[in-house]
């Protein structure tokens, strides 16, 4: 079930706060997801209902977060982490290149009943150099807005112990396009010519196997409904859909 976490901000605050993602109550009022951006409630309420189904309760029961530490890359407000967190999480660091969303978790954590310690990063997700380890990484909807997904997937599994959960756009014949906008998705800042290749799950589950990751479970195949794979997105031509996994040793 989609969980709504509640907050309080000032009046002045709660713009400030704009876009949400997902689903919060601020002052008892229900916030309006996607506020000043270009996505609509209505779809981003459909969306992370559909999430929800993939990344909420039905994978969390098939992780062990008991006293275990997560790292969660392009993490937005930290909102799947802190789902992790009511779990038993040791720590959690959230990593995000915009500096909204490093103010909404930072709000969104310090409020929650539920929440470990934590640590949020304002920083690039191509990391420099490999970080810490971790017992757990959570690389949710980022892979494809990389020009080089795979050294980012690779550090990752250099740095994590247990389990890495991928989810992400898939294409199973994708070529080289190029990137609308200024690449800052997420602080990426070493972006070349802008242009990125969508994965395909192939590809994603071969880097995972070759790096000792072979025990896969798919979560969610690129089975994507229509509804939530707007027609017209730079990434989409028709065959683009999501998948999600979770990846063991």
């Amino acid at each position: 079930m989609l969980k709504a976490f509640n907050l309080t901000l000032s009046p002045d605050e709660v713009g400030d706060y704009d876009p949400w993602y997902y689903p919060v109550v601020i002052n008892g009022v229900q916030m309006k997801l996607g506020a000043g951006s270009t996505s609509s409630h209505e779809y981003l309420l459909k969306w992370q209902e559909y999430r929800d189904g993939v990344l909420g309760d039905s994978l969390l029961d098939k992780l062990d977060l008991q006293d275990k530490t997560l790292r969660d890359y392009a993490c937005n407000c930290g909102y799947w982490g802190l789902r992790a967190a009511g779990r038993g999480l040791k720590h959690y660091v959230g990593i995000e290149g915009r500096e909204v969303f490093i103010r909404q978790g930072k709000q969104l954590w310090g409020q929650a009943d539920n929440r470990c310690p934590y640590q949020f990063i304002l920083g690039n997700v191509v990391a420099r150099a490999t970080p810490p380890r971790v017992d757990i990484s959570f690389c949710i909807g980022i892979l494809y807005h990389l020009p080089d997904w795979q050294s980012v997937l690779k550090q990752i599994t250099e740095s994590t112990n247990d389990a890495i959960v991928v989810e992400t756009r898939v294409h199973p014949n994708a070529s080289p396009r190029k990137y609308p906008g200024d690449l800052m998705f997420n602080r990426i800042e070493d972006v070349g010519t802008g242009v990125v290749q969508l994965p395909s799950l192939d590809e994603i589950t071969r880097l995972l196997g070759a790096a000792g990751w072979g025990c896969i479970e798919i979560l969610e195949n690129g089975n994507t409904p229509d509804v939530l794979v707007p027609a017209g997105e730079w990434f989409n031509d028709g065959a683009a859909g999501r998948v999600a996994l979770i990846a063991r040793k």
